[in-house]
């Protein structure tokens, strides 16, 4: 195991160079000049304004140079400067720093929480079959998983805040002091619950779905009959004999899952104004400032290479037949 994950580590640095050329290939030739966007179409600049800021910004060099140049810094741990004309100084590392913990805590939690309900939902339609209990839960998943963030988030906020906000307070100790609940106050503030929540409705439907075909597919083999046969209880089959070798493709789909939720949770972090990481990425991309859209694909795509050696990894907890060659 050892010598396969140093391989894959190894081969990360190829995999993410590779994804730095096109990135910063893609945004050198696009089209469009990013520090008239920065100023906005109204208003207009003199050339050599124009000249003497693409000179103070290395904007007028070569492809070459401006691309050895990063790369150079990157390998020092500098990601550079934003191009953000008259607003303030801040590096594009305390950007990351500030933004990207917001992002990890709502997508961890929201991942820990897809786990702990999805997998046993899974397991408990696939244990039930073709009975009301098996529709209900399939059915639920795919009504989450239908409904837009855009159309489930101010749904929410409707029903908890103007139609039940007197039986969450005193049923859940929920309150939101006639205020909408958005903006960023800890990941245990009450106003996290519905972020989370709605990532959790929205993205329910994979785990369940995986978890139920991975459970059938073992719940007729011949050791789980064996087990049933020793008289033990179903719930020790359940969890030993079936739930392990079924969750291999949950594995492989959390992985991914996971990472998608700490830097793709754009909807969520512009509906509740949450300043994270994926807001950061979108406000870039609308702005063309290529320093802050090479540094968030970057630390993306390393968290997708990262996330899918883990899940490798994790092959041989799960299951003992695995073998890293």
């Amino acid at each position: 195991m050892f010598v396969f994950a140093l391989r894959r580590i190894i081969l990360f640095f190829p995999v993410l160079f590779a994804i730095l050329f096109i990135t910063f290939t893609f945004g050198f030739f696009a089209p469009g000049d990013p520090l008239e966007i920065q100023f906005g179409e109204d208003y207009v600049l003199d050339e050599e304004v124009l000249a003497r800021l693409r000179n103070l910004y290395g904007l007028d060099r070569p492809f070459w140079v401006q691309f050895g140049d990063y790369v150079w810094k990157l390998a020092q741990g500098d990601m550079g400067e934003p191009l953000r004309v008259g607003r303030g100084k801040q590096s594009i590392g305390e950007m990351v720093w500030a933004a990207f913990p917001i992002s990890a805590q709502i997508g961890v939690a929201a991942g820990f929480l897809l786990i702990f309900i999805g997998i046993p939902l899974g397991t408990l339609a696939a244990s039930k079959q073709n009975t009301w209990i098996d529709y209900i839960i399939v059915t639920g998943s795919i009504m989450g998983n239908s409904i837009h963030v855009i159309v489930l988030a101010p749904l929410m906020m409707v029903i908890s805040v103007i139609w039940l906000p007197d039986f969450l307070e005193q049923i859940f100790g929920i309150t939101w002091n006639n205020k909408i609940p958005i903006g960023w106050h800890g990941l245990f503030s009450t106003r996290t619950i519905m972020p989370v929540s709605i990532l959790v409705i929205t993205g329910l439907l994979t785990t369940v779905r995986l978890t139920r075909a991975g459970v059938l597919e073992v719940i007729r083999q011949n050791y789980v009959r064996t087990a049933r046969a020793k008289g033990l209880l179903e719930t020790r089959v359940v969890s030993k004999h079936m739930l392990k070798n079924s969750l291999t493709p949950v594995l492989t789909s959390m992985g991914v899952t996971l990472s998608g939720l700490v830097t793709g949770a754009v909807f969520i972090e512009r509906i509740f104004a949450i300043p994270g990481f994926a807001g950061m990425g979108i406000n870039a991309f609308q702005s063309r400032d290529y320093p802050v859209i090479l540094a968030t694909t970057m630390i993306g795509a390393s968290l997708i290479i990262l996330a899918n050696l883990l899940v490798d990894l994790g092959y041989g907890f799960l299951d003992p037949r695995v073998r890293y060659e």
